[in-house]
């Protein structure tokens, strides 16, 4: 069973919303989920009541904490924000694929952190070739050649 949570839907309905050139009709849905994160569980509180991190979390309000909300600004706010709320769940890569920015992302990432770990010295991200996994051999026999293999496997 998949399950889609109402955190992705809000996001990706605001996506949807800024690539059609509505970023206005995006500011609602992304505020609705910081909103949400704003308010912090008592299970992350310590013993004595206090928080552990002093986050300051507030919606999104153009002219007063950010001075313009135009396409290129909300996006960059979606894709801040699905980092965030999706932390640990495994679409940031989907994510980064999707947007065009793998290579870039992840080669810079590599950059910096095969410093310090050897084991990432030959990493890199090949642009056209890592986007997608390999199509198993098997599948293609079965379909009598109606997959092709993705490039660069």
């Amino acid at each position: 069973m998949d399950v889609i949570r109402y955190d992705d839907v809000l996001l990706i309905q605001a996506e949807a919303q800024i690539q059609l050139g509505n970023p206005m009709a995006a500011l609602p849905l992304i505020n609705q989920v910081r909103a949400r994160a704003a308010k912090i569980s008592p299970l992350v509180k310590r013993t004595d009541g206090t928080n552990p991190s002093n986050y300051r979390i507030s919606t999104y309000q153009p002219g007063v904490n950010i001075p313009v909300w135009d396409q290129a600004t909300a996006f960059k706010a979606l894709q801040w924000e699905r980092r965030l709320e999706f932390a640990m769940e495994g679409y940031r890569f989907f994510d980064l694929v999707r947007w065009g920015i793998a290579d870039v992302t992840l080669n810079s990432y590599f950059a910096v952190e095969k410093v310090r770990h050897p084991f990432l010295l030959n990493a890199q991200f090949t642009k056209g070739k890592h986007e997608y996994f390999p199509i198993p051999q098997e599948q293609i026999v079965f379909t009598n050649g109606l997959y092709t293999q993705n490039k660069g496997y």
